[in-house]
Formats: C-alpha cells, structure tokens, sequence
C-alpha cells in the first residue's frame, strides 16, 4: 500500500513539524498535533475574497484562484491540470541550490526572486534580514529565493554572477530581469509588479 504524498509544516506558533498530505495543505482543519493550533490561519489560506495567481506547471497559463479554494485541488482553467497549490504555503525564504534551481525557481507557480549573496559580503549580509522581511510580506504571491554563490558555482557562472548581491527575476521559467546590488522593499515589489 503506497502512502499519500506528504510534506512538513511548521506550526506557526510552537515550530513543531507537522507532517501533511498534500491534499490538506490550506485546509482550516488542519491542526498543530503538538499544541493544536491552526496551521494554515484564516490569513495564511486566504480570505474568502483574496485571490492568488498561480502558473500552471504543464502549460504555464496564469489562473486566479480564490483563497478560500486553495485547499480544493483548483485545476489550470487551459488544460486542466492540477495547480500546486502547496506553493503557496511553502516557507520563505527558499534556499536555491545547484541541484534544486529548476523544480524551485524556474518551475515555480509564483513569480520568483532570487538574492544571490555569499557569507563573506557585507553587503550581502545586512541585506538578508530585509529580503527574509519581504519573503514574509509577500508570501503567496511571490517566491523568495537565497542563492549562496560560493556553495552552488553552477548557477553562478550560468548567471555570469561576479560580484553580490545581485537580484534576479524569474516568472514563467525565464528571468525577467536582473539587477546588481539591493532594492528596498517598496522598490522590490514595483520590479515584481508587472509578474505579480
């Protein structure tokens, strides 16, 4: 008897690890085992009237879901496919590697932004706390992605990375634009406008 896919969730109160089924990810029933509260609160799974655009894995249309319809296995509006849903709830910031840069970035339902940093940038390393600050703001709509350029030399010479930090902008599978150094916040969200 094979078992249903499942994946961890952190519980947004105590950081215990639930482990979930795919097919409860942004359900309201869904409950911490450890201190029983919500994993997925009304503000994570959405208002009923909030809607989220997701990609379409199979033929990249965009399709507008509405919150409260993230847990119903939605399907693409094209081809019927079903919409990775469990994107949305996908904790933030990503960390994108070598190996996991095309199932994370360049296949992701959500428009993607990747801070390319390395642990020895000052530069880099006063900015992580504000690219982790908008990963929370924009959860759901957005992808935030950390790439650390000395552990993954692939994507670094790929993106012809040679100095950090350096900011990328994928949706669709292409990158939409890059820029060097760090934007604020108000300024990130203006250059993901027209993906978002």
């Amino acid at each position: 008897m094979d078992a249903a896919p499942a994946q961890i969730v952190r519980c947004p109160e105590c950081k215990a690890g639930n482990r979930l089924t795919l097919d409860r990810f942004g359900s309201s029933a869904a409950k911490c085992g450890k201190c029983k509260a919500p994993l997925f609160p009304q503000s994570r799974a959405g208002a009923a009237g909030e809607m989220f655009k997701l990609r379409c894995a199979q033929c990249g249309a965009r399709n507008r879901v509405p919150g409260a319809k993230l847990g119903a296995a939605p399907k693409c509006g094209k081809c019927g496919a079903l919409l990775k849903t469990d994107e949305v709830f996908a904790p933030q910031p990503v960390t994108v590697t070598d190996a996991n840069f095309e199932a994370r970035v360049l296949q992701s339902p959500l428009p993607v932004l990747l801070f390319a940093w390395a642990p020895w940038c000052p530069t880099c390393l006063s900015a992580a706390p504000m690219i982790d600050q908008f990963a929370t703001e924009v959860k759901g709509r957005v992808r935030v992605g950390k790439l650390n350029v000395d552990v993954n030399p692939n994507l670094a010479g790929r993106f012809n990375i040679m100095s950090v930090p350096f900011l990328f902008i994928f949706d669709n599978g292409q990158m939409k634009a890059s820029m060097p150094g760090v934007l604020q916040k108000h300024e990130l969200m203006l250059k993901l406008a027209p993906y978002v």
